[in-house]
């Protein structure tokens, strides 16, 4: 459908004829060439559908030399729009030939005018279209005065209303491709450009963007606030951010630094956390890539309702508020909060500086400012075991991912922004960075870091691709890195190595590390680690050699293995500097059994106990057998790092308990085993430590017995006591969840009570989160009307709440119950414009162990009908994950199956 401006009669006739041009060509063929730019652009037409394609995106590069924007904005306090104007300054590559486009999503176009003169246009909700008549010369002005709404699902201009004191915050988020919902503009990374910005807002906020103000006028109850122009950068990184915020002042060597928070949320913000972590970034960032921090100013806002961790937006960066804990932090969380505040600091060279050409360039944005983050991490602050976080978190989350039958090749085909959101993932980021993490073992450390400096130093304030990053190693390192080019990023799947070894007379004879690769991914690749030779010395397993190697194919033997010391244990990636999946051979995996707390290394004790589990999740160690292993060992453990990933784990496996084939009574025995070891783990921890608050998040999460709950309700009461354990409101929120999804006592009223307390917003979305959970029809109908009919009504954050926690495992009948309604609304959400509400829908589909929940998802996979990219993964992902849960089941002994 065309919608049309505010129109005199004669504009509305050439737009009519504008209308029907389009009309004739909505539809895109599928094949598109590169096109050279010094030839006429070739036509191409834009379909009648929201988001951007790389064909159209390309024509678009084709027909646009430069621009640069005005932008006037007005903002106030209601919950309806905002208004506005974009001056697009534009040069053109010659006579355009057909109509350009401007992209502009949901909102209202009231005129639309090229130097200064009125011209017809058309609007169909997804963009603008100009003829190209209107557009003879090779430099114009367009200028378009608009009107959007205020978004409620934290994409485009973002408005928050905070219910504790009723003051109005706002913020923008645009990434892949949401920029175009704050203004009209050629929303895609390669059309660089400048902004001039004045904003107009009430008087008592604060307005930020990628530049410092230089002139603010007060005019009765609003402000006017100017901005210089900015440096040239690509729209999705740009901002504005506005409301009442409390602000915090610093300074890393001459770069003004502001850290902001809304004001009911100020007293739980550390400043001096947030600044160190950001001085040690900078100081560590500027002298590795050898080039100043480029945008003069940087500010970082906490804002709530955001969807992701954080965004790199140009010298204004946004972070999720769950990064501020309304407690004491743990060593975890604020290691997590320094490496984000690094990550999204890296973008400010990588990505924002020099940015991809297109979306399929992703990874080279995240892969590298995830593993620089950790790099600076390790190497500048206060937390000494860096890699073995990104080990347990970043890699983990990146072998899963590579697990799944929706992994892909890093560098991989984007074909339209729809697929470019869908592609922010574990391979993106966790492979990505993890291959990165091996490149400088291959090139050399100081050749990586020269390469990366003089890329950026080359392309600053211009577009790349992968071809210019790996040519700029390549060339430091004087190494052609084809091959590897072709294995790494071009080539989906995990290898998996073992080593084989033999032994004569208390040394090795051989030793031999082979690889291998599933069916459908079948390459094998090159890389260095090393090999691990553990033995038992003066009561202890130790690293007694570490051999370095480089395998390919898939065996290689390792010459230096031979006249060792026959080994214990033999550990084929040693230090983790490998991306690998590790199966441990028979001899190792018995020593390991007998010998796990005798391990001297926590990284390795910590690489042992996660191929462990591997074994559970491949369906190759029964599940009960894998239980009483923890609980038999792991009471042993006080490595925090090690006491987290088990704890996570036992998790999952009480989680799995619920859903696999297995006679009642030892399922009883089994969970309530689970739940009486963390409980003892809790009392036992040290008093405040992080062991303890680890604990006690897996104990919200296994607690099901009568005398569980009755102690979590006398813990919520203050009636139990136990040492060092201070609840903050979110972990009191946990307790109340965790009541009301059991029906426990008062459960109702203990909602009630504590938002009598805390009537904070993050209070309301665990209020929504524990209705949702409660194991009743009613509930459960309620928040799925609202989710699929009465979407408009809530904020994206409220039905997030609920549908993340909508069943969970033990309630799988409650999901039987409303299976087809949750069907029924596929294609109204397969419809949606807004991919993060196509992923809260997603995460309906919960695990569910049988063959009729593997064959429901494959009825909707199957049937032919096109999918959302970001559903057609999730439904995916959840249909192996349910089939493998099968497979998990199949490995029970018979006598424990029902």
């Amino acid at each position: 459908m065309i919608k049309t401006g505010k129109l005199t009669a004669p504009k509305f006739a050439a737009t009519l004829l504008c209308s029907a041009i389009l009309a004739a060509c909505s539809q895109e063929p599928d094949n598109q060439q590169a096109v050279d730019t010094s030839a006429a652009p070739a036509a191409v037409t834009r379909a009648d559908a929201p988001g951007l394609s790389e064909r159209y995106a390309k024509l678009r590069k084709q027909q646009i030399a430069q621009v640069d924007y005005e932008l006037s904005v007005t903002l106030d306090k209601s919950g309806g729009s905002f208004s506005g104007q974009a001056i697009a300054h534009t040069r053109f590559n010659g006579q355009l030939g057909q109509p350009l486009t401007i992209d502009f999503a949901g909102g209202t176009v009231d005129a639309v005018s090229v130097d200064g003169q009125a011209v017809p246009f058309a609007y169909d909700g997804h963009f603008i279209t100009i003829a190209p008549e209107l557009l003879p010369g090779s430099e114009h002005a367009i200028a378009v005065n608009y009107k959007h709404p205020y978004s409620t699902d934290g994409s485009g201009l973002h408005r928050f209303e905070d219910p504790e004191d009723g003051r109005i915050y706002m913020y923008t988020d645009f990434e892949p491709y949401d920029a175009n919902r704050l203004f009209p503009h050629f929303d895609q990374p390669n059309l660089k450009a400048h902004y001039t910005l004045n904003v107009t807002a009430p008087k008592d906020w604060t307005v930020v963007s990628s530049v410092r103000e230089s002139k603010i006028e007060q005019d009765g109850e609003v402000k006017h606030w100017q901005f210089p122009q900015s440096k040239k950068f690509s729209s999705y990184i740009f901002s504005l951010h506005a409301g009442p915020f409390h602000i915090w002042e610093d300074d890393a060597d001459g770069i003004p630094l502001r850290l902001m928070a809304r004001q009911s949320l100020a007293q739980y913000v550390k400043p001096q956390d947030w600044f160190t972590f950001t001085r040690q970034s900078f100081e560590f960032f500027q002298k590795y890539f050898e080039i100043d921090y480029p945008f003069v100013k940087y500010d970082q806002l906490i804002v709530p309702d955001f969807n992701a961790g954080a965004m790199e937006n140009v010298a204004a960066v946004t972070f999720r508020e769950g990064f501020v804990s309304r407690g004491e932090k743990t060593q975890a969380e604020r290691m997590r909060l320094a490496n984000v505040i690094a990550h999204e600091m890296a973008h400010m060279w990588f990505g924002d500086l020099v940015t991809m050409n297109w979306w399929d360039d992703l990874w080279l944005n995240e892969s590298f400012a995830t593993y620089m983050a950790n790099l600076a991490l390790a190497e500048n602050s206060e937390f000494k075991n860096t890699w073995e976080n990104f080990y347990l978190g970043t890699k983990q989350w990146a072998y899963h991912s590579d697990q799944l039958p929706t992994t892909h090749a890093i560098q991989l085909p984007v074909k339209n922004t729809d697929e470019a959101f869908a592609n922010f993932d574990g391979i993106t980021y966790g492979k990505g960075g993890s291959i990165l993490k091996q490149l400088p073992y291959y090139l050399g450390r100081e050749e990586f870091r020269k390469g990366v400096s003089n890329y950026l130093k080359d392309l600053s304030y211009q577009n790349s691709t992968l071809d210019d990053f790996m040519g700029h190693l390549g060339k430091a390192a004087g190494k052609d890195l084809d091959q590897w080019q072709q294995q790494w990023l071009y080539q989906a799947g995990l290898n998996t190595i073992e080593a084989s070894f033999q032994c004569e007379k208390g040394e090795v004879t051989s030793l031999t590390l082979a690889q291998s690769a599933p069916e459908e991914y079948p390459t094998l690749r090159e890389q260095r680690t090393q090999i691990g030779f553990y033995n038992m010395a003066n009561g202890s397993m130790v690293l007694s050699k570490a051999i370095p190697v480089l395998y390919r194919g898939a065996q290689t033997n390792v010459a230096e293995a031979v006249g060792q010391p026959c080994p214990q244990i033999v550990y084929p990636n040693e230090g983790d500097w490998a991306f690998a999946k590790v199966n441990l051979d028979a001899v190792s995996v018995e020593n390991m059994a007998k010998h796990i707390n005798d391990i001297e290394q926590p990284f390795t004790r910590l690489m042992l106990w996660q191929s462990l589990y591997d074994s559970v999740y491949d369906a190759k160690l029964p599940l009960d057998e894998y239980v009483s292993f923890v609980l038999t060992n792991a009471g042993e453990e006080r490595d925090i790092n090690v006491v987290r990933l088990v704890s996570k784990h036992l998790g999952y496996a009480y989680g799995y308990l619920h859903q696999v084939d297995i006679d009642a009574a030892r399922r009883d025995e089994l969970q309530l085993a689970i739940e009486n070891f963390v409980w003892q783990q809790l009392q036992q921890a040290e008093a405040g430590s992080d062991a303890q608050k680890t604990w006690f998040d897996t104990f919200t999460g296994v607690a099901h017995s009568d005398a569980a709950l009755a102690n979590a309700k006398q813990l919520l009461r203050g009636e139990l006591d136990i040492d060092g354990l201070t609840l903050d409101p979110d972990m009191r929120w946990s307790l109340i969840a965790l009541q009301n999804e059991y029906l426990y006592d008062d459960y109702e009223q203990a909602i009630q009570r504590e938002l009598a307390k805390d009537n904070s917003d993050r209070s309301q979305l665990n209020a929504i989160a524990a209705e949702a959970i409660r194991p009743l029809a009613e509930s459960k109908a309620k928040w799925l009307e609202n989710i699929l009919a009465h979407r408009d009504n809530f904020k994206l954050s409220q039905l997030k709440a609920a549908a993340y926690t909508m069943f969970p495992p033990q309630q799988g009948d409650q999901f039987e119950a409303n299976v087809e309604r949750i069907v029924a609304a596929l294609d109204d959400v397969n419809a949606s414009d807004s991919p993060e509400f196509v992923g809260t829908y997603a995460k309906l589909f919960p695990l569910n162990c049988s063959e009729q929940g593997v064959q429901a998802l494959s009825k909707i996979l199957d049937s032919g009908k096109p999918l959302n990219p970001l559903l057609e993964k999730g439904l995916k992902n959840r249909r192996q994950e349910n089939q493998r849960c099968l497979n998990m089941a199949a490995l029970l002994s018979g006598s424990n199956k029902g």
